[in-house]
């Protein structure tokens, strides 16, 4: 009986089609770098903020009205897809309010508990500013800008505690960017509490702490009183989820530029993507008609969506482009793109590594949903199913039904397992687990049928050896699914898949020990006293 070609024999057997396949890959891509200019920061996708103000209101028996203001775009934000909902009782206007805009609701006999809403979609950029360090006060300022230096009941630039407070922090003299600079950190230095209502200048001064209004208020009566114009700026920090709170910063008005800064999270003459622009002015977003009961929150969820740079460009096999006219969404094609890079990984683990899992591609099937929940809500979530379906498996076990219908009842309970845990998680607002729904749900009965089966066939401990072994899979391919960077060099350059069917070449003739094993029987393999 002949004996088996070494591993060295047989990896050169199949050497020339991994060349081949690696080979093809570099060529494409140095020809598009060098021939047609492609650029890695060309396929970055830009991220995309879909928000919805939902706001109630009853106990009005006569007329009501409800506002609030709208973003306009601007050359830090674009807003789309504009779009709002209201009961028949309420009609819908938006208006102009001199550089910002407001929606109105009216209505009259409004029913309780009416609820209506306003929703959009907004991109936006960083802007950042460079001040001249040599650059002086003005002698004078345009007329319009007189109403930026004045007092107001808020912001009370002449009173001598403010003035004092200006002298002592060393803003009454020197450049703008140095009065800048000095306002700033002070301010940013006061500490940082909520407080329900208005906080004042002086308050915010006398208190030295403040909530995001108080030192922005604060902020814009120093500059005021060093004689720079300022106003207070009002909008949302975007972040998925829901939220009741919306933020406050400033702008001071430096060589012809509005110029942001926030105080309160330290930027300094800078506005960072993730800030929401709704008005200007010290003003309050809401308002309604008084005595009624009026409730409101933010709904917040962000995605990532191709650029524009990515949609002109890559004009060869251009997948951005491809999946925007059939409006596919960025995360459908993420999952398209990096489910062979997480099969490859679970084949890493599986073959040269030796960890336990259930199903061969089911780690980065339950990877790539888990990138709706987040890495370790995904865990959770995988981990309640698995387990609430082999319970329920074991007390039906004793039926005798046949498998067909048994996994017709699985099915079920995977969905209101799904179903149960999303409305739980809602209640303890834990947004990211909520969106267990978004699991697909095929893949999560095969995970659960494959632990009870586990759990039956090999006993309790082998069951949850391969279940904390699928685990550490997931963690292991939702890191490199959910690299940015590997999703932009795939999504640039799809052909590179081509080195992943190569890895699998090389990976299909590996019959060398397992690190596993290795540990496992390394007193056999290295000798010494095994104790």
């Amino acid at each position: 009986m002949s004996e088996p070609a070494p591993t060295h024999r047989r990896l050169w057997g199949i050497g020339w089609p991994i060349l081949i396949l690696l080979a093809i890959p570099a060529m494409t891509a140095a020809y598009k770098v060098g021939a047609l200019g492609y650029s890695l920061s060309d396929v970055l996708p830009d991220t995309e903020y879909d928000v919805t103000v939902r706001m109630q209101m009853d106990g009005a028996f006569e007329s009501a009205r409800a506002r609030t203001f709208v973003p306009a775009g601007s050359e830090h934000q674009s807003v789309t897809e504009r779009s709002h909902d209201a009961p028949g009782s309420l009609r819908f206007s938006e208006e102009p309010r001199g550089i910002d805009r407001i929606g109105v609701w009216r209505g009259s006999r409004v029913p309780d508990e009416s609820e209506f809403s306003y929703s959009f979609s907004v991109r936006s950029v960083g802007v950042h500013y460079e001040i001249p360090a040599d650059l002086d006060l003005p002698e004078v300022y345009p007329t319009s800008l007189e109403g930026y230096l004045a007092p107001d009941d808020a912001i009370q630039v002449d009173h001598p505690e403010i003035q004092a407070a200006l002298a002592d922090i060393g803003a009454d003299g020197g450049s703008i960017l140095e009065r800048l600079v000095a306002i700033h950190g002070y301010t940013e230095g006061l500490a940082t509490r909520p407080f329900k209502g208005t906080t004042d200048a002086l308050t915010t001064l006398r208190l030295q702490e403040a909530s995001c209004n108080g030192k922005s208020r604060l902020f814009v009566a120093l500059a005021r009183a060093t004689g720079i114009p300022a106003r207070l700026v009002g909008g949302l920090v975007l972040q998925s989820g829901t939220k009741r709170t919306s933020h406050q910063w400033v702008e001071v008005y430096v060589g012809s530029h509005w110029v942001p800064f926030c105080p309160t999270n330290g930027y300094f003459a800078e506005l960072p993507p993730h800030y929401l622009v709704l008005y200007h002015g010290d003003r309050s977003l809401f308002s309604h008609t008084a005595d009624v009961n009026f409730d409101y929150e933010f709904v917040i969820r962000q995605r990532q969506v191709p650029s524009e740079r990515s949609l002109e460009g890559f004009s060869s096999f251009n997948v951005w482009a491809m999946f925007g006219r059939l409006g596919f969404p960025f995360g459908l094609l993420r999952t398209v793109l990096m489910l062979p890079i997480g099969a490859l990984v679970v084949v890493l683990f599986r073959n040269v590594v030796g960890v336990p899992t259930f199903g061969t591609f089911l780690p980065a099937l339950i990877a790539a949903a888990a990138a709706e929940t987040g890495l370790v809500w995904g865990l959770v979530a995988i981990s309640i199913v698995m387990i609430a379906v082999a319970g329920v498996r074991l007390l039906i076990e004793r039926f005798g039904l046949l498998h067909s219908p048994t996994l017709g009842i699985l099915l079920a309970v995977v969905v209101m397992t799904m179903l149960g845990t999303t409305f739980i998680a809602e209640k303890a607002e834990l947004g990211d687990l909520a969106r267990i729904s978004f699991f697909p749900i095929a893949v999560m009965a095969i995970a659960s049928e494959r632990f009870y089966l586990a759990l039956v066939e090999r006993g309790g401990k082998d069951a949850f050896t391969e279940l904390g072994g699928t685990l550490l899979v997931v963690f292991a391919c939702y890191l490199v699914m959910n690299s940015m960077a590997m999703q932009v060099l795939v999504a640039g350059f799809p052909e590179m898949l081509l080195w992943v069917i190569a890895a699998n070449f090389f990976l299909g003739r590996w019959v060398g020990i397992r690190l596993l094993e290795l540990y496992r029987f390394r007193t056999l393999i290295f000798g010494g006293d095994d104790g």
